[in-house]
Formats: structure tokens, sequence, C-alpha cells
């Protein structure tokens, strides 16, 4: 089997990257992968780049439509009667990737990692409104499917149609002994000595983690805990945005906004409670890893609540949009700190039979595999 898989991802040409790491392993698994790196730079990787384990990246440089042009030129010399075209969404690159499978006469392989049919998703944007449109005329189309819950697998099965035999359900794969084994290097409670019990809600600032959302859930709850502290760390568009509504709110001895992407770890091993906001998730990941590291976890009802994370069995599950009800959870925690322990204990012993890198690579090549099939 040999796999043309298209990308957005301009890490892939970066070494050590996560990406570039995923898709040699996947190399591991076929024989032969070449990835179409679409809107790359123009003068920095005109030749094919070789990986390890036979995977070659290959540029696609231009503006939208010149990128698309050259992906499709690109295919064309490349697929092979054993080739199955992979679109890592289904969305504005999905739509190339079934235009290269007309093409080409090679099945199409689609994998979703968000859940957008939730209808937070079609609200934030109108180019998002447009791919919830666009997705089921792609879907519809591949040949296999993977999803990253049973939410969404369930979704394409009795809201689209779309048969059970085309759906593959495997959850984004986690390395969890690299977390356990990173070394603090910024402990939450020396960095904020004034806080007594700290939250830490780390996360991409953008509108779809709905930060603001923690924001009012935690002043709710620093009425009765005036000490508490909440910790906001990563990086993304809305900071400046995030920092305002602290500022509006007079919070900014209670809540620290900080760029601290490259020490998650380090934050999730030193906080006492982890809080997922988010508005819709395929899965999310970082809830996974705070249950690992036997945190309690706070999280809407979105993602992997349900599947990995149950309602007062491992962790709190709570509506989306809903500041009194994480307030309350917050509190629950707080309140009776046996009941979080047992929360955490659970958690982290689920976390602990979470997929193997075996099963994993088993799940995405039987995929894989029933599209040429």
């Amino acid at each position: 089997m040999h796999l043309i898989a298209l990308s957005i991802d301009r890490s892939i040409f970066k070494e050590n990257s996560a990406v570039r790491a995923r898709m040699e392993q996947y190399g591991t698994l076929v024989n032969g992968m070449d990835i179409i790196a679409l809107g790359a730079e123009k003068q920095a990787h005109m030749q094919p780049v070789k990986l390890k384990n036979n995977v070659m990246v290959h540029a696609a440089p231009g503006n939208k439509l010149a990128s698309v042009f050259a992906a499709l030129q690109i295919a064309k010399k490349i697929a092979r009667p054993d080739t199955v075209i992979i679109s890592q969404d289904p969305f504005e690159l999905g739509l190339v990737g079934l235009i290269i499978s007309w093409i080409t006469s090679r099945p199409l392989h689609v994998q979703v990692h968000i859940d957008f049919f939730n209808p937070f998703f079609r609200q934030e944007s109108i180019r998002q409104r447009f791919q919830a449109m666009l997705a089921p005329f792609v879907l519809s189309r591949a040949k296999s499917i993977r999803v990253v819950s049973g939410k969404i697998g369930y979704y394409l099965r009795n809201e689209l149609g779309i048969s059970a035999k085309k759906i593959t359900i495997a959850p984004v794969f986690i390395d969890l002994e690299i977390i356990k084994n990173k070394p603090v290097t910024i402990h939450l409670h020396t960095r904020f000595p004034e806080f007594e019990w700290i939250v830490l809600a780390p996360s991409r600032y953008v509108k779809q983690k709905n930060l603001p959302l923690a924001i009012d859930a935690f002043q709710l709850f620093l009425k009765s805990h005036p000490k508490a502290g909440l910790v906001i760390a990563g990086a993304g568009p809305e900071e400046e945005n995030l920092k305002k509504i602290v500022a509006e709110k007079g919070l900014f001895r209670s809540v620290k906004i900080g760029s601290w992407t490259d020490q998650f770890a380090s934050c999730m091993k030193t906080c006492d409670a982890f809080l997922l906001s988010s508005d819709y998730e395929g899965w999310g990941m970082t809830v996974i890893e705070a249950a690992s590291l036997g945190k309690p976890v706070v999280m809407t009802d979105i993602g992997c609540a349900g599947e990995f994370l149950i309602d007062k069995k491992n962790g709190l599950v709570v509506p989306a949009r809903d500041p009194q009800a994480i307030a309350n959870g917050l509190e629950a925690y707080y309140s009776d700190r046996v009941f979080a322990e047992n929360m955490a204990k659970a958690a982290q012993n689920d976390a602990g039979t979470h997929m193997t890198l075996s099963e994993y690579d088993t799940l995405m090549k039987k995929s894989w595999e029933s599209a040429l099939q």
C-alpha cells in the first residue's frame, strides 16, 4: 500500500517536530508515503524532502489556487495502483483530496478530527458554516473515514447515513510516558505563592476554547474562595482579548495568563485541578494528559466526555457555556478533597489503559486498507 497524504502543516519541514515524527511512524506501516504540503514556502522546499522510513515531502507552493494546481500535478506523477489518497480534514483539504481521487482514480481516505456538526462550530464563523456544509459532500464520497470519537462516528452513521463499514474510530494517540517523564521546570505554586489552590486551563487562545467562559466561571468560584487562582497557559490570537476581559473584571490578581506552551507538562503536574471550557473538540488530548498525571478534571460535554471522562466516575462533565456549572464543579473538588482525589485516581487508572501506539497503528492501517478494498 502506498499513501499520498495532503497537508497544510508547515512543521512537516521542521526536524524533530511532532508532525514529522508521526508521518515517519506512518511510513513504517506502508510501502511508501508521499506528503504533498500545500501552501509551502516557494523558495525553501522546491525539491522533495526525504524523511525516514520511505517518506517523501513535496512542496505545492503558491496561493490557494496555485498550490492546489501544483498538488494535482504532483499527485498525477506519483500515484500508483496501490495508492490511497489521504486528507487530514473533510473541508477544503478534503475537497482537494476528492478532486485528486477523481483524477487519479484512486480511493480517498478522510480523517475527521473535530465535531463539525456541533452548532457552536457552525456559529463561530461564515467559513466554518461553509465547512459544515461541505463536509457531508466530501465524506459521502470517501471510501473510508477515520474519526477520533464515537460521537463523530454516531453522527456520520445516523445523520449522514454513512455506512458503519467505512468508519474507523481511532482516538488521537498520546505518548503519556513523555508527559510523565518531563522534568518540572515551572512550579505554579512557587511562581504564584499567593494562591492556595490553582486551577489550570492550558489551551490555544482561540474562540473554540471559550476561555472567557473559564474566566466567568472562575469569577463565580472566587466569591467563596478568594485565595484561589486560575492559570491560563498557552498562546494564540485571542491573548489580548483575554487580558482585556481579565482587566475589565478586575481579576488581574486572581487570573494569570501566560505563553507557557512548552511547559504544559510542568503546569499540569503542579496545579490542583484541570479545566477544559471548550465549545467543541474532536477528542481533547489535554484531558487525557491531565488525567495521566492524577489531576481532577472539570470539562464541558464535548470530545472525550462520555467516552473517556465519565461524569462522577473519573471526573466532572458539565454543559457547554454554563459558567455556574463549571463553578459548581470546581467547588465540588475544593470542598471535598477526598472526592477530588478519588476522581483523579480513577482518571489516572483509566488513562493508563488508553490506546497504545501499536493499537493505534493497527486501526489506522486497517482504515487505509478498507479504502483499497
